[in-house]
């Protein structure tokens, strides 16, 4: 039987670099049931890490492709990354 595994420092580097080419190794920026600050209409909002997908997030229960949240404004890890970015943009 196939299952899941946690990739571990035991994989060798062929191994790897495998994976990498056929796509199966994604890197996720953000943790789930963790906060996240999403920045709507320069504000930014204080939200749950829902669940992550290869092509967006779910952010407090709603969807958002990653094009979508770039357009908006962008999610981040703290309130501080937001203001900062929000007065990057200003």
């Amino acid at each position: 039987m196939i299952k899941s595994e946690i990739l571990s420092k035991k994989i060798s580097i062929d191994n790897l670099n495998l994976l990498i080419d056929t796509g199966h190794v994604y890197y996720f920026p953000f943790a789930l049931n963790r906060t996240a600050y999403i920045v709507v209409n320069n504000k930014p909002s204080m939200v749950i890490v829902s669940d992550i997908s290869v092509k967006g997030v779910q952010l407090s229960g709603s969807w958002y492709t990653w094009e979508e949240l770039e357009a908006m404004g962008g999610v981040f890890d703290s309130e501080f990354d937001a203001l900062s970015a929000i007065a990057q943009r200003m």
